[in-house]
């Protein structure tokens, strides 16, 4: 019996159309992060996507913060096949109406150590003032846009709850999926992986040593890599030494694992369940027209239960607020930037009732 091939079944999800709109990328040079104590670049690739109809003045612009060990223009490369890029899945939902045509931009904050969580730091740099100093600024004069979103998955989308949390007058809407937060389920689990990886290695040095000095295979929470690696970077954007530029301490003892206690309550101070109920952080809640939170409900690393946990001081706080959980765990991308581009979009292209907007 011969058999065919179902070509009718092919999704637009699965098989994605070229894109409707077209992507610029620049070539963008900081000043903030001349000096950094990485050596890192300070010229790097900023993609940016503009929607079909080619007009970018007064449309919202999505700024797209990348996970762990991710750089902005990662979301631009070709689908992978039987799967869609994150650009090929927002232009798919511009092109069938499901979300108002915005512009897209992804802003390369990785480091040496793969990540910036995209906070100042004396030992990494100053990523926060990156962002919103030079690369909003930049964008909007260049293409006109309108209100600010920032919105992220895992570390990405850490740092557009904080950067949103911190610049309300910048930003007037986030969105996170399974954001890093509720540090205490979130970071600790790694913590035995990490110090006998670091420990086995001879400390923190001798085990970077080694990592940089090979390719990692498999690199991901499979493997032994991966949590000591991440451990020490969020260490050095969490408990940077300040006055010693370049040196960060990390959250154990390096003899006995034992956690540090003044060490770990710098790290929670960055936890945005706590940013969100200082004073400064309720009333930015307030000020945000929309926030919105997710999480798979098999979170490897519990971020659903972060996610519900940040839901809940927001909304205390005052915020609007929408959080779903779905099931899945954090690979996972599933249903979420369907659910989410066309949410926030709505919330800053619609006027809420008896609310003024804020300058972007």
């Amino acid at each position: 019996m011969a058999w065919r091939v179902p070509t009718e079944a092919r999704s637009a999800r699965v098989f994605p159309a070229p894109l409707r709109g077209r992507v610029e990328v620049h070539r963008f040079e900081s000043r903030r992060l001349e000096g950094n104590p990485l050596g890192d670049p300070t010229e790097r690739d900023l993609p940016v996507y503009l929607p079909p109809s080619g007009t970018t003045e007064g449309r919202p612009l999505l700024l797209l913060l990348s996970g762990f060990s991710g750089a902005g223009w990662w979301h631009f490369q070709r689908p992978r096949y039987l799967n869609e890029s994150l650009v090929h899945r927002f232009d798919r939902l511009i092109g069938s109406g499901a979300a108002p045509e915005a512009v897209l931009a992804a802003p390369d904050c990785l480091t040496t150590l793969g990540g910036s969580q995209y906070l100042d730091s004396s030992a990494t740099g100053p990523y926060e003032r990156y962002v919103v100093d030079e690369v909003l600024p930049w964008l909007h004069e260049r293409y006109r846009t309108g209100p600010v979103v920032a919105l992220g998955t895992s570390s990405g989308g850490y740092g557009a709850l904080v950067l949103a949390l911190r610049h309300p007058d910048r930003i007037r809407a986030a969105a996170a999926n399974a954001p890093d937060s509720y540090f205490e389920y979130c970071y600790p689990p790694d913590f035995p992986r990490a110090f006998r990886e670091i420990h086995r290695a001879g400390g923190p040095e001798a085990f970077l040593r080694r990592t940089f000095g090979e390719p990692v295979s498999n690199f991901g929470p499979w493997s032994p890599t991966a949590p000591a690696v991440s451990t020490i970077a969020y260490a050095s954007c969490y408990s940077p030494r300040d006055s010693e530029p370049g040196r960060f301490d990390l959250p154990f003892d390096l003899d006995t694992g034992e956690l540090r206690d003044e060490v770990w309550r710098r790290w929670l101070a960055w936890d945005p369940v706590r940013i969100v109920a200082t004073e400064d952080g309720r009333s930015a809640a307030r000020r945000l027209r929309y926030l919105y939170v997710d999480g798979g409900s098999g979170d490897e690393f519990g971020l659903d239960i972060g996610a519900r946990v940040f839901a809940a001081r927001a909304r205390r706080a005052g915020a609007t607020l929408d959080l779903e959980l779905f099931d899945a765990g954090h690979f996972d991308s599933g249903p979420r930037y369907d659910v989410m581009f066309p949410r926030l979009l709505r919330a800053v292209t619609t006027e809420p009732p008896g609310r003024e907007s804020a300058p972007v």
